[in-house]
């Protein structure tokens, strides 16, 4: 029943708006008996080109990289969603029939993202993903094992399965399957959080979502014949590019593809003409039976449409509030959408520097020649919106030299914008694991440790000194930036949260599971608390990778060492941290660094320590790398050397 009335409603919202003096442009016909709506496209002729699916003996299909399909099964065009079905099983083996293409894999340069509500098993799991920690859950008591049992036999060989929710520091283009890590994988959308294995299992899915598509492109003023009460005119944010832009009094409607009346603002002065009612009258005189669920359709459709006017105030409001922050009295500047266009060229693809769950950073040039950094959320994803929004509030409020400066923000596109100092070394992660591309030379210990020291006053300033206290809750090597004189920064404050903003006591926040593998507490996701303690956790990870050069997390080691953290604790419980030392930096050591080196490993260990009341506060870790820092330029006595 509820697939039926959501193409009846598909099919009337399709037919209304035609009858009326607003002409959409042209959608594609149904694909057997499923419509199509706009943006998506099927043939050349029909739809935006850049929302292409396939439709194939009736049935629609999504196009994957590397040649993969997979079969939509559900369309909702007021949320821009689609379900598309994942693999099935081999027969007769735990291992996914797309295992050839590795799982599911988005082009991250067409308008489609995997969305934050699905529910990913992951099934015939190497014991490599024992080294994983939270949010990936591969315990004995997990709902994976209780699947396997009732719906994949096959995989009953293997006693390893896993689960984890997308979205969060998770890729939003990516569920992957290889062999060295799990072979096979089912998805669920909107999966009860109170699922029992006593319950029927859901129709596997997997939801993915689509960005707003701009005015149609043009070239010549006929190709906008489609859509009246617009002009083919030259777009001003790409040059050479036309679009079929609306008329004076006339707005561009994404979701139905046409030019509204301006005068049509929440649901007022939308009277229908006559012809409209007259074809309305028609349509349901000859349906008969189904007019109760095209009425209901309708009714769902406005329900629709006054949740999301609610939200966009809400975001409207929020933006507002997020602006209303200062920092000693001076506001963050607010930019205008045309210049970031301008400065950005578009947001093109060249000028894209970075990218992570809350979506991606590009390069930018403003009128007066300055060199920034422009953070823009992931267009229709609202968790990335919160990310950005958040990130202002806390970045107007700091001020210390060991972290990035924002510059200002523009809240006037449809997604808001973040403007930072361009920093422009690149990362602490590349120099450690990228500098055999030539890009950079590796990094000498003096240098490794200033760079230790400088992140740590940066934390420190955001535990001990901003008021209220500032957790980062995503602290790692990639969020260390290096200027041209190779001092450290610490950037991207998206996950971060404001310890006022919670209902628990002044020590913790209680919240949900953030930032990135390899980095985060064991603790946080046992208790769900977040300290400052989860923080140095985090950066004793850093200090492993500044003596190793290895990565957080790396499939390229053996299975039991994948994890740095797993690897490093065995290492030295056997006393063997000098064997693992980056072997650059040991070709050039003195004794002192050597010493220094050793001290280093030890202030790491403690950083890691399982209880979080043993381990320094980050003000004590700075305090013991100056001291470290002074021991290696001799600048101590003896005695105090004695007392590492």
């Amino acid at each position: 029943m509820r697939k039926s009335v959501l193409k009846i409603l598909i099919l009337t919202l399709t037919l209304l708006p035609r009858t009326t003096s607003t002409s959409a442009v042209a959608r594609c016909g149904n694909c057997g008996r499923t419509p199509v709506p706009y943006p998506l496209s099927t043939t050349p002729n029909c739809g935006d080109q850049s929302y292409k699916i396939r439709c194939t003996g009736g049935t629609l299909w999504f196009d994957a990289m590397n040649r993969s399909s997979y079969m939509i099964t559900l369309i909702n065009p007021l949320t821009q969603r689609i379900v598309i079905q994942p693999a099935s099983l081999a027969k007769d083996a735990c291992v996914a029939s797309d295992m050839r293409t590795q799982g599911i894999q988005l082009d991250d340069n067409l308008p489609f993202n995997i969305t934050s509500s699905n529910t990913i098993l992951l099934l015939n799991c190497s014991d490599a993903m024992l080294n994983l920690q939270s949010p990936i859950n591969c315990s004995s008591n997990c709902v994976c094992h209780s699947y396997i049992k009732d719906n994949a036999p096959a995989c009953m060989r293997s006693s390893l399965c896993c689960m984890f929710r997308t979205g969060g520091s998770q890729t939003s283009y990516v569920v992957r399957v290889d062999g060295g890590g799990c072979a096979a994988y089912q998805s669920f959308v909107n999966l009860d959080s109170k699922w029992a294995p006593a319950k029927k299992w859901p129709e596997p899915g997997l939801e993915l979502e689509w960005e707003l598509p701009q005015e149609p492109v043009c070239k010549v003023p006929v190709d906008c014949k489609d859509l009246l009460h617009s002009n083919c005119l030259a777009d001003p944010e790409t040059w050479g590019q036309k679009r079929c832009f609306c008329k004076a009094g006339f707005k561009w409607d994404p979701i139905n593809g046409l030019c509204q009346s301006a005068k049509c603002r929440n649901g007022k002065n939308c009277k229908p003409k006559k012809k409209q009612m007259s074809l309305i009258a028609g349509v349901v005189g000859a349906v008969g039976g189904v007019s109760l669920a095209v009425m209901t359709g309708i009714l769902v459709y406005k329900k629709n449409q006054h949740t999301k006017k609610e939200a966009q105030k809400n975001l409207i409001k929020g933006r507002e509030e997020m602006l209303s922050f200062n920092n000693n009295g001076k506001f963050a500047r607010i930019f205008t959408g045309k210049e970031l266009l301008r400065a950005s060229n578009n947001f093109s693809k060249e000028n894209l520097i970075g990218c992570g769950g809350f979506g991606e950073v590009y390069k930018g040039v403003l009128d007066d020649k300055t060199i920034t950094a422009i953070k823009r959320a992931k267009p229709g994803n609202t968790k990335g919106t919160d990310q950005v929004l958040n990130e202002v509030r806390i970045l107007c409020q700091v001020n210390h030299r060991c972290l990035v400066r924002l510059l200002g923000c523009c809240v006037e596109l449809e997604q808001p914008l973040l403007i930072y100092e361009y920093i422009i070394n690149g990362t602490l992660f590349d120099h450690l694991h990228c500098h055999f591309t030539g890009k950079w030379d590796p990094l000498p210990w003096h240098r490794r440790l200033t760079i230790a020291h400088q992140t740590a006053e940066g934390l420190t300033y955001l535990h001990s000194a901003a008021v209220p206290p500032i957790y980062h809750r995503d602290v790692k090597s990639s969020n260390i930036l290096l200027d041209e004189k190779l001092n450290a920064k610490v950037s991207d404050f998206g996950l971060s949260r404001l310890v006022e903003s919670t209902e628990t006591n002044d020590s913790h926040i209680f919240t949900s599971a953030q930032g990135t593998l390899g980095y985060l507490d064991p603790e946080y996701y046992h208790n769900f608390q977040l300290t400052d303690k989860s923080d140095v956790y985090s950066f004793g990870v850093v200090l492993l990778e500044l003596l190793t050069s290895e990565k957080a997390i790396d499939f390229n080691r053996a299975e039991e060492n994948v994890n740095l953290v797993v690897y490093m604790k065995k290492i030295m419980n056997e006393e063997k941290l000098m064997d693992v030392v980056d072997a650059v930096l040991m070709e050039r050591a003195t004794k002192l660094d050597l010493e220094t080196m050793k001290a280093m490993g030890s202030l790491a260990a403690a950083c890691l320590d399982e209880r979080r009341q043993n381990r320094p506060s980050m003000k004590e870790v700075a305090d013991e790398i100056e001291y470290i820092i002074s021991i290696n330029t001799g600048d101590v006595s003896e005695s105090k050397q004695a007392q590492l």
